[in-house]
């Protein structure tokens, strides 16, 4: 991805905590095939108040994930939880509840085809679930003047945000897909103009991002390749061949140092049969 954009959709945020990691991956490691176990863990530890991300109606995106090697040996499809962050105000959308909005996101899971480029192979499972999404706290008076702008907000940390980091998680248990030890994990959703079905309409999933923190930490498993996510954009200067490989289609990209690793954790129960 050419580091304009990077610079553009992309700022440099805080990495101090202020939000625990989802409590859905805590306690694993429990004896017994019925338990979950963690096999893929690229999520901050400690969720800081909000991370870089991607924006999907800003960079023309369809669907977005990364390429990662999975720990361990326990292989059945339980979960996965996704970073997000959010830029939506409820006082851009009043009619709306106070308490936040849901919005239908998809999680593909995809075999890997090794090459150069590597490439997208079978779709191995998908799920579609409408998740809930916090607004962004109100933009504060401290932070006029700041690197992060006039609209941003101030967090407990003393820094100010643009948008706020959460947690989301996905359901794929019922699938009882079992996964083979390298896959390719992308999140789709609808914006206004981009998506399977665009709304053509206004919305705050105008502002929902997908969290890419700078110099992610893998903790369990790993990243294929740190400079190179999976990406499907319609705007072909925004890959770093230009669009010379296609647009519009979800395939690698390269140069995205340090924001290379899309914020992802897999779990999974087993061994067990596949059906």
């Amino acid at each position: 991805m050419p580091q304009h954009v990077v610079k553009r959709w992309l700022p440099a945020l805080a990495a101090s905590a202020a939000v625990p990691a989802v409590v859905a991956l805590a306690g694993t490691g429990v004896a017994g095939a019925s338990q979950p176990s963690v096999i893929y863990n690229a999520i901050p530890n400690r969720l800081p108040p909000n991370v870089p991300s991607l924006g999907f109606e800003a960079t023309s995106t369809s669907e977005f994930g990364d390429q990662i090697n999975l720990a361990g040996k326990a292989r059945t499809l339980d979960a996965v939880t996704v970073t997000f962050s959010d830029w939506a105000l409820h006082s851009g959308y009043p009619a709306m509840s106070a308490k936040g909005w849901k919005w239908p996101i998809t999680i593909n899971v995809y075999s890997a085809i090794a090459g150069t480029p590597n490439k997208v192979g079978k779709k191995l499972a998908s799920v579609t679930q409408a998740i809930a999404i916090p607004w962004r706290p109100p933009a504060s008076a401290a932070c006029v003047g700041s690197a992060a702008g006039s609209t941003a907000w101030k967090a407990r940390d003393g820094q100010c945000y643009n948008g706020i980091a959460f947690n989301a998680t996905f359901d794929l248990s019922r699938l009882r897909v079992k996964l083979p030890n390298q896959v390719i994990i992308a999140v789709a959703y609808n914006t206004a103009d981009y998506g399977a079905v665009p709304t053509h309409a206004p919305g705050p999933y105008n502002s929902l991002n997908v969290g890419v923190p700078a110099n992610d930490v893998v903790s369990v498993g790993s990243d294929v390749n740190v400079d190179n996510v999976f990406w499907n954009t319609s705007y072909g200067p925004f890959y770093a061949d230009g669009g010379a490989g296609g647009v519009g289609i979800l395939r690698e990209d390269t140069g995205w140092t340090p924001n290379g690793t899309v914020a992802f954790a897999v779990t999974t129960t087993g061994p067990t049969k596949h059906r």
